[in-house]
This record gives structure tokens, C-alpha cells and sequence, in this order.
């Protein structure tokens, strides 16, 4: 924290930089747990290193398009029912707009981005007496461990900023296109 940075605007700052960046600068963990179809689910999603802090949000917003915009959609209709009575096709008409805006927005700015972007998934069946693991384990453990303690020590400054790129690259490049 810096001495003219009030606590509370260091937190604050703090959040927005999650927000924006989410947990991970070079992309993100998926975990769906077991759930009543016995399947479990891990993905890890590496973007294209060098991928910057516009680019990172903008691709985690087109990640959360279909429920932000599923909300903003409805918040939407409810709106123009407030305005024009009871909900209408035109209230329906708008909340489609919002929605579909939304994805031709950041599908337009994510077009470069999105073929870079490269994941591996690990499924996991539950039932039959012993897990059935689909996909390959051993790429998304080495992966997500070597990024994690990579950004773990540039940001504590051990390793540099150029360093840290080379190793995203080279897990970047082992990932299924």
C-alpha cells in the first residue's frame, strides 16, 4: 500500500484489478463439481501470451456474456414493462437487442482474440463404483502448476516479467489448438 493511498482506496483498487484482470494474467481455471449427472469437470484456459489487460477483459466478458447478458436482458424487459405496462413484445424485442448486442459487441473485438485461446478439459465420471477420468491429466496438472507458481514468483519479483512470458509460452504452446 502506498502512504498517500487511503486503505480502503487500496482495497478498492485491488478489486477493480480482479475485476478487470481476473484471478490469473495468462487465464483461468474452470472447476464444475460433481453434480446429480456424476460428472465433474476442471478446464484450464491459456490465453496467447503476451495477451494484455484490454484484451484479458475483454475476453473475460464475452466468457460472461450469456449470463450478464441473460440479466441485462431481463433487467431490460422489465424496464420497458414499467414504461409500457404490462410485458409486450416490445419488451421482449428489447431485451433480445440487449442480448444479442452484447454478443455481436464482443464478438466483433474478441474475433482476433478468441482462435488464440487454448484449453484442455478434464472430465470425470463418478459413478460405476470408481471414477472413469476422461482427457489429459497429466497437461492440465503440469500446466496449471507451472503458470501458478510462475506468477506466484514475478509477483514477488524473483523471476522477470520476460521470463514469465517465455514459460506461458511454453505451456501456451504444449495446449491442444
Amino acid at each position: 500500500m502506498t502512504a498517500t493511498m487511503p486503505a480502503h482506496a487500496h482495497r478498492a483498487s485491488r478489486l477493480v484489478t480482479r475485476v478487470t484482470d481476473g484471478a490469473h494474467c495468462w487465464g483461468r481455471l474452470s472447476e464444475r463439481p460433481v453434480g446429480r449427472t456424476m460428472w465433474s469437470t476442471r478446464t484450464l484456459v491459456v490465453f496467447a501470451p503476451g495477451t494484455d489487460r484490454r484484451e484479458r477483459a475483454l475476453l473475460r466478458a464475452w466468457h460472461a456474456w450469456g449470463t450478464v447478458g441473460a440479466v441485462l436482458g431481463v433487467v431490460a424487459m422489465a424496464a420497458t414493462a414499467s414504461v409500457t405496462g404490462p410485458l409486450t413484445l416490445a419488451g421482449l424485442a428489447v431485451g433480445a437487442v440487449v442480448y444479442g448486442s452484447g454478443f455481436a459487441v464482443l464478438g466483433a473485438a474478441t474475433r482476433r482474440l478468441r482462435p488464440l485461446v487454448r484449453s484442455c478439459t478434464v472430465t470425470t465420471f463418478h459413478g460405476n463404483g470408481r471414477p472413469e477420468v476422461h482427457g489429459d491429466v497429466r497437461l492440465l496438472t503440469v500446466g496449471l502448476d507451472t503458470l501458478s507458481l510462475l506468477e506466484t514468483a514475478l509477483r514477488s519479483g524473483r523471476i522477470t516479467p520476460v521470463e514469465f512470458e517465455l514459460a506461458w509460452s511454453d505451456v501456451w504452446r504444449s495446449m491442444p489448438r
